[in-house]
């Protein structure tokens, strides 16, 4: 459950924080400028969110180990030592912080989506 509340506190605090940024720099509160406004952090956090996800999933681990693999063989400069390189993954070093990310992205993003259709629909 604390992770749960911790996702809400941060959303609720971060569109609060957004509408007082939004009402200092455009002295009212619009569709338009709510659509403006809210993307640039929905997306911010829906990239980390995302290049953290496919980093977790594993593409970048064939790349990772052979990237260490030739750095050690430019660094020693001899190849017997290949068969003690240990293999770790770039994937395991990258914990499940990817969610939060997401969740607030998308939760923004949801908001700015809803001005969006507010906009063109009134």
């Amino acid at each position: 459950m604390q992770k749960k509340s911790n996702v809400l506190t941060i959303s609720i605090t971060s569109i609060i924080l957004i509408f007082i940024l939004e009402f200092i720099l455009y002295k009212e509160i619009s569709f338009f400028h709510t659509t403006n406004v809210f993307f640039y952090p929905a997306g911010i956090c829906l990239i980390i969110g995302l290049f953290s996800l496919v980093i977790r999933s594993g593409a970048f681990d064939f790349f990772y180990y052979s990237f260490k693999k030739a750095t050690r063989r430019l660094r020693k400069n001899n190849l017997e030592d290949e068969s003690n390189l240990s293999v770790s993954y770039l994937s395991k070093t990258f914990g499940t912080y990817y969610l939060f990310f997401i969740k607030v992205g998308s939760i923004l993003m949801t908001i700015s989506l809803m001005a969006l259709i507010g906009h063109y629909l009134f």
